[in-house]
């Protein structure tokens, strides 16, 4: 049942209520939440407060008036293009997961929401908050292991925080961090060509530095030309420095890296951001 709300838009007659999932991981944020990060995050000013009548994927959802709501700065769960039969079932189940996660804590409930912008496919992007406690749900989702971090180049996902969550959530191996399908790849050629196309999280130990064509490779294996490589922009060295990643000091280092996968001779990730890459060891 639908009632209209004095601005015209549809809002559920009742609220579903919290438990189960959602409990759990509201429940599971007081204890990795970080507030010297990131902590205008946490504003809603300027939000609009908004019905959602369902759940699409992940890290989109439904309004009661049709809109469709993208959250800014994660990924939820996707099946891999490429992959054994267990390692898709594995995935499918951690998509079905990441959904009902979603569900649990906004479908039929008010929510707040904090625009960014307008995607290509017509979806709103932003923040999405729950409208009672103020709980940021990007970062609920985060970190309970059921998305993903994929930094925005413009720092308006606060994406520092949501990696701090992340971690916490990867190094307790929290939901999909402990499959095999969305788990952190190895940084060799066999593991990531089947996942051409796909956002990956990937690590490995950095062999060889190369400079050619006004880029920097990072290359993960004997075979440049074959194996895997991490590539970025000469002009963009100092950024990354200034961030704490000096990229040519990373030899014989385990870095982690996470963006789309692409295959030209070998498989390769191309980092514009700091955000994208970090050292891991010495």
């Amino acid at each position: 049942m639908i009632e209209i709300g004095r601005r015209g838009r549809g809002r559920p007659a009742h609220r579903r209520r919290r438990g189960g999932v959602a409990g759990g991981l509201l429940g599971l944020l007081v204890l990795v939440h970080h507030p010297a990060i990131g902590a205008a995050c946490d504003a809603t000013e300027g939000g609009e407060n908004v019905w959602v009548e369902r759940v699409a994927r992940g890290d989109e959802v439904v309004l009661t008036d049709g809109r469709r709501l993208r959250l800014a700065g994660v990924e939820a769960p996707r099946p891999p293009l490429v992959a054994g039969v267990g390692v898709a079932i594995d995935a499918a189940a951690e998509e079905a997961a990441g959904r009902a996660a979603l569900a649990e804590l906004v479908e039929g409930r008010e929510t707040t929401f904090v625009e960014i912008e307008t995607d290509r496919h017509g979806r709103r992007v932003g923040h999405l908050y729950d409208t009672e406690s103020g709980q940021w749900i990007q970062e609920v989702l985060v970190a309970a292991g059921r998305a993903r971090v994929v930094p925005r180049r413009d720092g308006r996902d606060c994406g520092g925080r949501l990696l701090a969550a992340e971690a916490t959530a990867r190094g307790a191996r929290r939901g999909l961090w402990a499959t095999t399908s969305h788990r952190v790849v190895p940084a060799r050629a066999a593991d990531l060509v089947p996942l051409v196309g796909r956002y990956v999280v990937t690590e490995g130990r950095v062999l060889s530095i190369g400079r050619s064509g006004g880029h920097i490779w990072l290359n993960f294996g004997q075979d440049f030309r074959r194996d895997f490589a991490v590539v970025m922009k000469d002009k963009d060295v100092d950024r990354f420095r200034a961030n704490g990643f000096d990229a040519l000091a990373t030899k014989g280092a385990r870095v982690r890296v996470r963006g789309v996968v692409v295959h030209r001779d070998g498989p390769r990730i191309a980092i514009e951001g700091p955000e994208d890459i970090e050292r891991v060891t010495k």
